[in-house]
Parts: structure tokens; C-alpha cells; sequence
């Protein structure tokens, strides 16, 4: 048998063998930190919840005003969107997202999805990364809640209505990680949106670099003691599903940290070495969690700011030990005089704000995501809280508009954020 010697020209020799860039230009993980094209990405983020919904809302021209919004996040120096890419129920709920990309169970809006298309294609063309947060734990969705409807579970105890009562909605909602068939109209949901071909650049969502990271919900707690292996389990199985769906995206579930796992550090520790989760998330929200009597006037004074601190040092220090990344994806503040209107000042939420990057700077914090852009201002309302048909706001459904989102006026805050964006991103934009 003849021997054939065929010679590969270098420029064919580099197109072969060269890595792939399009799995280059996922986000990775390495150690405590996050790398594109092998160069740390650190970044600065915000949450904006509402960006897969604004292509179909035409009544408040959403098109053009999600263009413009990326475009200023961008001049900006924010790199990193966190948005709800889910929704569930109708509009009997007032509190509730609406349209919904699922008013019925197994049954998507393809209107919504294609308004997600839009979204993600046009955050991929500014360089924006993207974490999408699968479900919820709150009623502002759908949620849990809506699953364990949809599942006979009886009528959840939603806030603000007659039946609503704290320990009965922790021991409802806890129900949701047992509920069989809950758990595969989840997984349903998730398959479906991972698998689907985004209409306005037909690349797969698990093939979009764009997108960084599916969050298995927005700060999902055991809720009760009772469910905490269940919820260890869902943990695991939804990672595990995702990753076999998305290969080259990171997981992450999206917890609060020590005030959404039992206030357990360890539980906090051992779901994140799960294998399948690629890093950590905490929120700080100190008059939730009552670090401050409520006034605004007490809201930065040092007991505040000392906690802070402390909750973002204890998760630094866990993270430091099982190597993997941690992001601060959710803090925010009340305007002065937990006023809603943007003529309020901002200046406690200013002095918030750079305490908590600072520290972040201290800790080694990979990535932020305030709460959240934009807010937006409808005099309408007197209650102040969003109605159907309303522009929709960084402050979702079930709080006042105004609450804790930035103005676009808000022009000290948006330095402050700009200048620490310029720092640990160390360019100009």
C-alpha cells in the first residue's frame, strides 16, 4: 500500500488546531474568580429584572426604551445584567408579574419568549453578560407558589391578601421541593428555555456566550427545617440537569447566604461544593433584616455598616476555603426619608453604596449586581405600586416603585458606580 503524505498549510494548521473561540468566550471559573478569554473578569453588574419583557410591551414602547437603557448600563462601565427569565400565572394576582411567559402550566407565551430573543441578542451585541434566574421563591412571579397551585396544593397564602401569615407561607412554599409534579414542570420549563433558538440571532441559548449563568431561582430557602434534604436534593438534580443541557454556561442557585439557608453557615457551605455549582451569591438588604429601627436617618449609621461588612466578610471567608467565586447580586437602600419620588436625596444610599464596594475590594468579591436599574416614577399611583399596562420598573411588582431602584437621574449614584466599574474593570469607557 502506497504511503500518502499530505502536507497542512500553516494557515489551515491554525484553523484546525486552534481553540475554539467561541468556547473561549464563555465566562469560567478559576479559584475565586471569573475569566473570558483567560483574562479575569471582574464585574459590575445590576439587576434588571424586567429586560426579557420589554420587546412585547408596545404600549410603553419597549423596544426602543430597552435599547436605550442598555446603551446608558454600557456608558456606565456595566457589564452584567441578573434578570428574571421566567413567570407564572394570571392576572388576578396584582402583585404579580403579567403578561407571564407561563399564565397556564406547560403552556409558554411565545410572544414573551421572543421578547426574551430580543433581549439576549441585543445585550450579546453591547458585550453584556447575562445571569438568567430560572424561578422564585417570592409571589412577585409566580414562583414556587404557582407551581404548588398548578399542583392542588391548595391556594397559596400570598402577601397583601386576607390569607396571607408569614409561618403559613414558609410552610407552604417548603412543600415545593417534595412536590413531584412541581419539580418536573420545572424541569420542563427548564429544558424548554435552555434548548430554545433565539429567533433574532438563531444561536441556541446554550450556545449563546452571552448568557453566563442560569440561577436556579431568586433566593430559594428550605423555608422550613423539615425541608432542608429536599431542598439539598432539588439543589443538586437541577444543577445537574442544567449543566447536562448547557455545558459551556455556569450554574449557580442564588441564595441570599446565611438568611436564606437556615441561618446555617454550613448549609451554605455544602450546597455551593456541590460539583455542578459553579459559584456563590449573597444578598444584603439591612432594613428587611432589620439591622436599622427603619428610619432612614439610622440607615447607614456604623451598626449598619458593621454588619454589612461582617455578612460580606463571613461568606468571603467560606468561599476563600471551597475556592469558588462569590458575587454580591442583590443589595440596595431607601432614597432619604424612604421617600419614592426622585426628587429625594441619596445621600444615605450613596454612602451604601461605596461601603459595600469597598469591602467588596477588601474581600475579593467577583462580581456585583445592585438593586436595581431603572426606577421609574408614575405619579398616577397614588399607592405607588405598579399596575398592568404601567412601564416596568427595577422595583418589581409587589413594592413601590421608587423603593430601592436608580433613578436615571440619580447622577451621584451612577458616579459612584461608574468609578468603582472603572476600578476593578481597569478601563476607561
Amino acid at each position: 500500500m502506497k504511503r500518502i503524505v499530505t502536507l497542512i498549510s500553516p494557515l489551515v494548521f491554525v484553523i484546525l488546531f486552534l481553540p475554539s473561540c467561541k468556547e473561549s468566550s464563555f465566562v469560567t471559573t478559576r479559584g475565586n474568580q471569573f475569566y473570558v478569554h483567560e483574562e479575569p473578569y471582574i464585574f459590575m453588574g445590576t439587576n434588571y429584572w424586567y429586560g426579557g419583557y420589554l420587546w412585547q410591551d408596545s404600549l410603553n414602547n419597549g423596544r426602543e426604551r430597552l435599547q436605550k437603557e442598555l446603551d446608558f448600563l454600557v456608558s456606565k462601565g456595566i457589564t452584567n445584567l441578573r434578570v428574571m427569565i421566567a413567570g407564572e400565572g394570571d392576572g388576578s394576582y396584582p402583585f404579580r408579574i403579567h403578561p407571564a411567559v407561563q399564565e397556564n402550566p406547560g403552556i409558554f407565551d411565545e410572544s414573551i419568549l421572543k421578547s426574551f430573543d430580543f433581549f439576549v441578542a441585543e445585550a450579546g451585541k453591547r458585550n453584556l453578560r447575562l445571569i438568567m434566574v430560572l424561578n422564585n421563591n417570592w409571589e412577585w412571579s409566580g414562583g414556587f407558589g404557582k407551581y404548588l397551585e398548578w399542583a392542588a396544593k391548595g391556594t397559596a397564602p400570598w402577601s397583601k391578601t386576607e390569607s396571607w401569615d408569614w409561618d403559613a407561607y414558609r410552610t407552604y412554599i417548603s412543600q415545593f421541593y417534595s412536590c413531584k409534579p412541581c419539580l418536573e414542570a420545572n424541569e420542563k420549563w427548564i429544558k424548554t428555555i435552555i434548548s430554545r433558538k433565539n429567533t433574532f440571532n438563531h444561536k441556541y441559548y446554550f450556545d449563546d456566550p452571552a448568557i453566563m449563568t442560569w440561577e436556579l431561582a431568586n433566593e430559594p430557602r428550605p423555608m422550613m427545617p423539615e425541608a432542608v434534604e429536599a431542598y439539598i436534593e432539588w439543589v443538586k438534580k437541577s444543577a445537574i440537569l442544567i449543566k447536562s443541557l448547557a455545558k459551556n454556561q455556569l450554574v449557580t442557585i442564588g441564595v441570599e447566604g446565611y438568611y436564606g439557608t437556615e441561618q446555617d453557615m454550613g448549609l451554605f457551605e455544602n450546597i455551593h461544593k456541590i460539583d455542578e455549582i459553579d459559584y456563590a451569591t449573597i444578598h444584603i438588604w439591612p432594613k428587611t433584616w432589620q439591622w436599622y429601627d427603619g428610619k432612614s436617618e439610622n440607615s447607614v449609621t456604623q451598626v449598619t455598616l458593621k454588619k454589612t461588612i461582617d455578612y460580606m466578610d463571613a461568606h468571603s471567608k467560606v468561599m476563600k476555603k471551597i475556592n469558588k467565586p462569590l458575587v454580591l447580586e442583590e443589595f440596595g437602600l431607601h432614597r432619604d426619608g424612604n421617600d419614592f419620588s426622585p426628587e429625594a436625596t441619596v445621600d444615605n444610599r450613596d454612602v451604601y453604596y461605596t461601603t459595600v464596594f469597598k469591602t467588596g475590594m477588601v474581600n475579593g468579591i467577583a462580581g456585583y449586581n445592585f438593586w436595581g436599574a431603572f426606577t421609574l416614577e408614575n405619579k398616577t399611583t397614588p399607592d405607588h405600586f405598579w399596575k398592568h399596562g404601567m412601564p416596568y420598573s427595577a422595583d418589581p411588582p409587589q413594592e413601590e416603585q421608587g423603593l430601592y431602584g436608580v433613578y436615571m437621574e440619580d447622577s451621584t449614584t451612577w458616579k459612584i458606580i461608574s468609578d468603582f466599574a472603572k476600578k476593578i474593570q481597569g478601563t476607561e469607557f
